[in-house]
């Protein structure tokens, strides 16, 4: 999963990365294997960010590894940062901040783009040091094994790894991307096409899904992650908001007993907040002045426990 991925498929990634000072990784020596050094700068809102988080739990890493989440909501005037509270002036307990741009100018002094979720950040320097969430997911599922629980699941496998990353793309190129251009489009003939995709992509793994609990079989992977904050997202948002509304979650048998099999282990659940989903995606920033970004009282989450 390439940065350049993440900004197309996310509002709130920058519209174009420059190269930068925080994309350094454990698994070359750049950033040492050191517990309570990091903490992972995330939304719930976001499903770049959520995955890390939710791997943080599911590794047994959140006792090492700490969590600094954004305000969902967008404060007035400031379309290219996150803020740590409503208030401008709240502080990170962790980072004694207030908002992500000052990690990644502590990083690079020169940095002036939209600051973006997920970005791990070396709590010692108060440096951002890597905001690539495919890297984060590689990394941390592998070169923090010595302080993973010992019920831990392997989601990268060695003799698995080619095929996770080809569910990823999967999930990348045909949800993500679709999800992100669908709302771009000037024909009808475009958005069938894109509509087609992401339903098509959406019956395929509803059909992989009719034998097994995940992706890969009996244990999740990485590839579970990524497609469960997608799914937890369309019924609520995308489809209403992007007109992918052709079938509803629960028109999959076999998705919708995964997904619901997924929002049971605690590492997802906790990570789920469908209240900031629908903050961010619908509502977007703290003033609302129109109609079209006051935040609907369904769809009924109850749902996911039945």
């Amino acid at each position: 999963m390439s940065e350049s991925t993440q900004a197309a498929a996310c509002a709130w990634q920058p519209a174009a990365k420059k190269k930068n000072n925080y994309n350094k990784r454990f698994s070359t020596g750049e950033l040492p294997v050191e517990p309570n050094r990091y903490t992972l700068v995330w939304g719930p809102f976001c499903p770049w960010a959520t995955p890390v988080s939710m791997l943080i739990d599911l590794l047994g890493l959140n006792t090492v590894i700490g969590k600094s989440p954004v305000f969902p909501l967008r404060h007035s005037g400031v379309d290219n940062d996150w803020f740590f509270g409503k208030k401008d002036s709240d502080e990170d307990p962790i980072l004694k901040t207030n908002r992500l741009s000052n990690l990644c100018r502590n990083a690079d002094p020169t940095f002036n783009d939209r600051a973006a979720v997920p970005t791990l950040v070396d709590i010692k320097s108060g440096k951002a040091v890597n905001n690539d969430s495919g890297i984060l997911l590689t990394e941390l599922a592998t070169t923090w094994k010595a302080y993973e629980t010992a019920d831990a699941p392997d989601v990268f496998p060695e003799d698995k790894q080619a095929e996770i990353l080809g569910y990823d793309q999967k999930i990348i190129d045909n949800l993500s991307n679709v999800i992100n251009t669908i709302g771009d489009v000037t024909s009808q003939s475009e958005y069938d096409k894109l509509s087609t995709q992401f339903f098509d992509q959406l019956s395929e793994f509803d059909t992989l899904l009719a034998h097994r609990d995940f992706l890969l079989g009996d244990s999740v992977t990485i590839s579970d992650l990524l497609l469960f904050a997608r799914l937890i997202r369309f019924d609520l948002v995308f489809y209403f908001q992007n007109k992918l509304n052709q079938q509803r979650l629960e028109d999959f048998p076999n998705l919708w007993r995964y997904a619901k099999q997924c929002y049971a282990l605690p590492a997802f659940k906790n990570n789920t907040d469908f209240t900031a989903i629908k903050q961010h995606f619908i509502q977007g920033s703290i003033d609302v002045h129109d109609f079209a970004h006051v935040l609907p009282a369904g769809p009924d989450t109850r749902k996911w426990t039945e």
